[in-house]
């Protein structure tokens, strides 16, 4: 009986280790995400464009109420306007980006995951998603 009992515990501690150990670290706002938002999102939704009412220059401004309601809402990727375009057919009005190549879908993944997170988004530096420049033309 002991022994079964001390063969149980040590079953359930190696998989206690072996759940945790294939968790997926958690996703990296400055390493995973800012580059996205910067290649494939902030021409558009900065201060001077403001597309659908969405800056996605710094936390505090992307998290701001809009009409069309929250782009981001922590924990739930699927009621974020942010994931939910990502993930629209091609050819629907709302899809992003408008223009250009889809994002890759490990890179929605990647936006799914973190909002799923809980949306974490530094602030200064870290936080600020800078607007490309665009070459001036002589």
């Amino acid at each position: 009986m002991k022994r079964h009992l001390l063969l149980s515990a040590a079953f359930i501690a190696f998989a206690a280790c072996t759940s945790f150990a294939a968790e997926d670290p958690p996703v990296n706002f400055v390493k995973q995400i800012k580059p996205i938002l910067a290649d494939r999102c902030v021409e558009c939704h900065n201060s001077e464009t403001l597309l659908g009412e969405l800056n996605l220059q710094n936390g505090a401004l992307a998290m701001r109420q809009r009409k069309l309601g929250p782009a981001i809402v922590p924990g739930a990727p699927e009621k974020s306007m942010l994931y939910i375009a990502l993930t629209l057919p091609t050819k629907d009005k709302k899809a992003m980006p408008a223009t250009g190549h889809r994002i890759p879908k490990d890179e929605v993944s990647l936006i799914r995951q973190w909002i799923k997170e809980g949306a974490k988004w530094p602030e200064g530096k870290d936080g600020a998603v800078a607007v490309p420049r665009k070459p001036k033309v002589p």
